[in-house]
């Protein structure tokens, strides 16, 4: 007790001066507590004023959980609802990217799988206590890219404890466990749907009871105790007793009495968030980071860069401005306590070497200064980006912004058109599958054969060797998956700009606008499938000068070969619907909402000697002759979304077509027929 006393003492006698002298000169004061935390720290000798290291931890628990606490109040439930696809969508993409890269560093320098694949975890998690602590002292805590970034934060702890459990069970038996995962998974639900029906019928009642009493000090005491008792449910449940202060900070909001317990609580917020930030500080080493510099620059610049990417994308794909995605980006690069956390279970669990963690602490400390002094000049770092983006792609941001926001509000598309889009995301998830079973076969292969004797020990280091072969090989299997990937995307981008359209564009520009959307989805699509296929060859993936030149004869081979490709798929799945449909008989039996679940997509491009090429679409009478129905028309780059009978079709358009299997063989047909060709159907 004595030493925790004096350890408080210290702390928070640095934290008053240094706030003194970082709000004079107008420097973010969380900067200043961790350099004062690195000066007073058991790591410096020269000033030995704190060493018990335990005293040190505890502090800094004590901090994330009231601080993370403080966030819950901030953000209900609702506004979690309301941000939760979005910041969802974000925090995975983001956490995803981290662990590849992160991965990739370790090996870059040499270090063991085990140190990679935990670096990769401590690079992927925010600093929430940091961001909060930021955001509050500027005033920004109920601005839009401050609300996207708290709503990711959260997403990014929930993610961060199920990676913490799946790193437990990865750690003791060097295997990923599904049988873990799974277990891992239902804890965490059962711990949420615990505190969030049983806290929504209790917490707001008692808190409401506090409030009526008149009591500021029954008021304070009592939603602490709260807190306290998320976090303790929380560990004991073997997860993050910042995730149960989260929680509990929500079912206290629902009280609906932030009005009366934020001005309590702010003063608490700031005292811990001192308490965190100048422990964060003690635990740094100068000696290691000067031992290690190298690998603090390397890994601080992907850190930097990855995580402001992946950040401002996952932001836009969600549906917000540029300018939000930017300054979204910038306020999230930190990584923190959770990083922290999962590099004492590695040390704790003897897997990792000593010097991963303060390397970690240390990129932790450089992300920080980064931010800190990025984020009050987002705003116009965010102006200076979009001036300089090119007017086409910031056009297609917004109008992509504007109709993700409307969709919900656009006329609803008819039943057999949501089957067929349903129908297409399944087909893009399985061909997605099918490829990560290819390269996760192709990995296979490439572990059994590496070290063994053959002609391939001949092949230079440059080259990947053994790995690069089965990488090149499973990626040639997997193109024409690709090709259709694509295909589908595209097909899917013109459906949704057909559901939705925003009530300020104009008549006029509505078809271009859909032609934005269908472009914008499609590359959306494309550029997260590319990314899948990288992190899923990540233990194959060949040097960077190879990578490089593979995947651009893969793209040549692609271009040459499209439609062969389109064939042999097509030809694919008429075998498997052939292999599972019902006898003629039965079929015949069923009514017409049978034959619409069994409709899909094609497009078919008009050739130069095709007879539809210059006639009118109403002209070619292809609803009455075949019964497929045509639901848009791409030209020259542009989709012209539910085209009516006026439209002339032209050499090079792509008709999407929507119909049964032998509806649209007869369309193809039809829309094929060359003009030398007799009239036929």
């Amino acid at each position: 007790m004595e030493s925790l006393l004096h350890s408080l003492a210290v702390v928070m006698v640095t934290a008053g001066c240094v706030s003194a002298v970082f709000h004079r000169i107008g420097l973010p004061v969380a900067l200043g507590y961790i350099l004062a935390g690195v000066l007073v720290g058991p790591n410096t000798p020269q000033f030995p004023l704190v060493a018990d290291r335990a005293a040190i931890q505890t502090l800094s628990d004590l901090g994330v959980v009231f601080l993370l606490f403080c966030v819950g109040l901030e953000f209900n439930l609702r506004r979690l609802a309301r941000v939760g696809f979005g910041a969802g969508l974000t925090a995975a993409l983001e956490i995803a990217l981290m662990l590849w890269v992160g991965y990739h560093l370790g090996q870059f320098f040499g270090w063991s799988a085990m140190n990679s694949v935990f670096l990769g975890a401590m690079l992927s998690i925010t600093s929430s206590t940091f961001l909060v602590a930021t955001l509050a002292e500027r005033g920004e805590e109920r601005s839009p890219h401050a609300q996207v970034a708290m709503g990711v934060s959260i997403f990014d702890d929930i993610l961060g404890t199920l990676m913490l459990g799946l790193l437990s069970g990865l750690a003791l038996t060097r295997t990923l466990s599904l049988a873990q995962t799974a277990l891992t998974l239902g804890k965490l639900a059962a711990l949420l749907a615990v505190a969030v029906l049983a806290g929504l019928f209790v917490v707001p009642y008692v808190v409401r009871r506090f409030s009526r009493r008149g009591s500021r000090e029954l008021l304070l005491t009592g939603t602490l105790g709260v807190c306290c008792a998320g976090a303790l449910l929380a560990e004991r449940a073997g997860f993050s007793t910042a995730l149960g202060a989260f929680v509990a900070g929500t079912l206290v909001a629902e009280a609906r009495e932030n009005h009366r317990i934020l001005p309590l609580l702010m003063p608490v917020r700031d005292l811990f968030a001192a308490i965190f930030f100048v422990s964060v500080g003690m635990l740094i080493s100068p000696a290691d980071f000067l031992a290690h510099w190298r690998a603090v620059a390397v890994v601080s610049v992907a850190a930097f860069l990855g995580r402001s990417f992946v950040m401002a994308l996952g932001t836009v794909l969600s549906g917000h401005t540029p300018q939000t995605a930017v300054r979204v980006g910038l306020s999230m690069v930190q990584i923190g306590e959770f990083s922290f956390i999962i590099a004492a279970l590695g040390s704790r669990l003897g897997v990792i070497d000593d010097f991963l963690y303060p390397v970690v602490v240390s990129v932790s400390a450089v992300t920080m200064l980064s931010s800190a002094l990025l984020v009050p000049r987002s705003a116009w770092i965010a102006e200076r980006i979009e001036r300089l983006t090119p007017r086409p792609l910031l056009t297609a941001l917004l109008a992509y912004s504007q109709w993700l926001s409307s969709l919900g509000r656009g006329t609803p598309a008819g039943a057999a058109v949501l089957r067929v889009l349903r129908r297409s995301l399944v087909q893009i998830f399985a061909n997605l599958l099918v490829s990560a079973g290819l390269f996760i076969a192709a990995a296979g292969l490439a572990g059994r054969f590496h070290g063994r004797p053959g002609w391939w020990s001949a092949l230079p280091p440059w080259t990947g060797g053994v790995n690069t072969l089965f990488w090149f090989g499973a990626l040639l299997a997997v193109l024409p998956f690709w090709v259709a990937v694509v295909r589908k995307f595209r097909a899917v981008g013109m459906i949704l700009a057909e559901m939705a359209v925003p009530r300020g564009v104009a008549p006029g520009q509505v078809t271009a606008f859909r032609a934005i959307v269908t472009g914008v989805v499609a590359a959306s699509g494309t550029v997260v499938a590319f990314f899948w296929l990288l992190m899923l060859s990540a233990l194959i993936l060949p040097p960077w000068p190879m990578l490089a030149f593979l995947v651009g004869v893969a793209a040549v081979i692609t271009l040459f070969m499209r439609e062969p490709f389109i064939r042999v798929y097509a030809r694919g799945q008429l075998m498997l619907r052939e292999m599972f449909a019902e006898p003629l008989e039965e079929t015949r039996r069923h009514e017409m909402p049978a034959l619409l679940r069994r409709a899909h997509l094609e497009t078919v491009e008009i050739a130069p000697d095709a007879r539809a090429a210059g006639m009118l679409l109403g002209e070619t009478d292809l609803r009455a002759r075949t019964g497929a129905s045509v639901i848009g028309v791409e030209r020259a780059g542009a989709s012209i979304v539910g085209p009516g009978a006026g439209l002339r079709l032209e050499a090079g358009d792509r008709v999407l077509l929507l119909g049964d299997e032998g509806q649209l063989a007869e369309a193809r047909d039809l829309l094929r027929l060359g003009t030398g060709d007799g009239a036929g159907g």
